[in-house]
């Protein structure tokens, strides 16, 4: 390995710089082969299951196999036109074979575990059969169709990671030994960085104002075990390979990696159980992030250490990065980007990018005016909150008011009440009939008082003290005067059985 093809973290491990001037390329072929043999097996495809700014749930849908029109079509051209004995031997005497090594172990064989054999022709592919190792990790399948259309993989499920071999054609070769290496599982990411890190800003689009990015990475495991997460969370972050996701990010398509794994989401990211051998994966995905002006601050989050990190940008766009430089131009999908990098960056650094010049719809950059009768209805809603507001106001005046006028009534009647308690003889009679009122009216004017007393308490216009205070000496007042009404009846009544006696005799 070309020394110049290596990279240092401040971790303390030296992880392969992709691209590598000289040696670097088979290791990249290697990562091109892991996305190959896996368009060999049944993919299984994600669906977004309502997915609402961001909010986002991933279901695995059924493999992609022949319709079963296409079978029974096919069955019936078998039946009307038969090929020959000879033709089908030719075509059905390929072989693979081989062994099933533990790397972690230094190629131990691995016995009793179940390896099956998958073939692919055009788009579809199907699982043939599966067979069991041996005691010394052996396998066989026979009886391989060698026709140069179709091609073959092998895979095993080993401790919660799937491993696979590449594509193997029987058309020039009908017979090859085929090895397939798994490792022991670990739950530590110790050994786990991502050597490359490509986010490409893809389009535009004003109409709906959504950008689309797509990410992809290369990881490399230096350990000799698989990391293998679980997302079992238990109250907190569950521990498996994490992806972080821009504020708002909606409709996540899911790429190469993530075949036959489970995809949950993590705040604002997701999380999955996918493997990571040791030597070098490859993941890809893409979403969309909304936005509303010409801007967008693109927050990106490194969630493990990283060697190089790559943001390609369209022409058509400005951006600008303090944590990033800028570099020339490159080509990528036919179309030339601007391009940033950064190196050597460590877990949960972020990283903001300005993007300036976004392309923004006439309805986001000029909001139609208010609808004419929208407008009508919240004048008229206006209106009468007005008109009630009005309406409780002069009611509380009004009331304000009342009880003033009950106070002034109230004092005024006690005043009134003294001077004719004082304008009484000492024989209960009044000393001057035109100056003083009656006692029956007196009598009428206290418990007046005593009404509107109560009724300026319970409205909480004075006092406890102050109204129990009156009330006593208003209540005193009308016990007195009828007191004294009392002795002057007993007075008349006596004076009348006198005046009655005399007449008699």
């Amino acid at each position: 390995m070309n020394k110049h093809c290596r990279e240092t973290i401040n971790d303390g491990h030296t992880y392969t710089q992709i691209p590598c001037p000289s040696a670097g390329r088979g290791r990249a072929k290697e990562v091109q082969g892991t996305s190959t043999r896996a368009a060999a097996r049944a993919r299984p495809y994600y669906t977004l299951h309502g997915g609402l700014s961001g909010a986002f749930v991933y279901s695995r849908g059924v493999p992609l196999r022949p319709p079963w029109g296409g079978a029974l079509l096919f069955a019936l051209a078998l039946f009307l036109f038969p090929l020959s004995a000879s033709a089908h031997a030719m075509t059905a005497t390929g072989r693979i074979y081989g062994q099933l090594l533990d790397g972690t172990k230094r190629n131990a064989p691995v016995a009793g575990q179940s390896v099956t054999l998958q073939m692919a022709q055009g788009d579809n592919a199907r699982d043939l059969t599966n067979v069991t190792t041996d005691a010394h990790g052996k396998f066989s399948f026979g009886g391989l169709n060698t026709d140069k259309t179709i091609n073959y993989a092998l895979y095993t499920l080993y401790q919660g990671a799937q491993y696979y071999t590449d594509l193997i054609d029987l058309s020039t070769r009908p017979v090859q030994q085929i090895n397939l290496t798994i490792y022991d599982a670990t739950t530590s990411i110790a050994n786990i960085a991502i050597v490359q890190a490509n986010v490409l800003i893809d389009k535009a689009d004003a109409q709906n104002s959504l950008i689309t990015i797509s990410e992809n990475y290369i990881f490399e495991n230096l350990g000799p075990t698989t990391y293998v997460g679980s997302l079992q969370a238990n109250g907190s972050k569950p521990n498996a390979l994490r992806f972080s996701l821009p504020k708002n990010a909606r409709n996540v398509s899911l790429k190469s990696g993530f075949d036959g794994y489970q995809v949950i989401q993590v705040d604002a990211g997701f999380a999955t159980d996918a493997a990571v051998p040791p030597g070098m994966s490859q993941f890809a995905f893409s979403f969309q992030a909304p936005y509303t002006t010409s801007s967008y601050d693109f927050s990106y989050t490194i969630v493990y250490p990283t060697v190089n990190l790559s943001l390609l940008v369209p022409l058509n766009m400005h951006a600008s990065s303090a944590a990033m430089d800028s570099q020339v131009p490159v080509n990528a999908n036919q179309r030339t980007f601007q391009q940033f990098n950064a190196k050597k960056l460590l877990a949960e650094t972020q990283i903001h990018v300005q993007l300036d010049g976004l392309p923004v719809s006439q309805d986001a950059a000029n909001p139609q005016p208010l609808n004419q009768n929208t407008l009508w209805i919240v004048l008229a809603i206006l209106f009468m909150l007005a008109i009630v507001s009005m309406t409780w106001l002069m009611y509380r005046l009004s009331r304000r008011r009342a009880t003033i006028g009950q106070k002034q009534t109230s004092q005024t009647s006690r005043r009134s009440g003294g001077a004719v308690a004082e304008g009484w003889g000492p024989l209960g009679r009044p000393s001057s009939n035109d100056a003083l009122p009656s006692q029956k009216d007196q009598q009428e004017s206290l418990l007046q008082e005593l009404l509107n007393l109560d009724k300026t308490f319970e409205a909480g216009t004075i006092k406890k003290s102050e109204y129990e205070e009156r009330r006593t000496r208003t209540k005193a007042e009308l016990r007195s005067l009828m007191s004294k009404d009392f002795v002057e009846e007993s007075a008349i009544i006596k004076k009348t059985a006198r005046n009655s006696g005399k007449g008699a005799t």
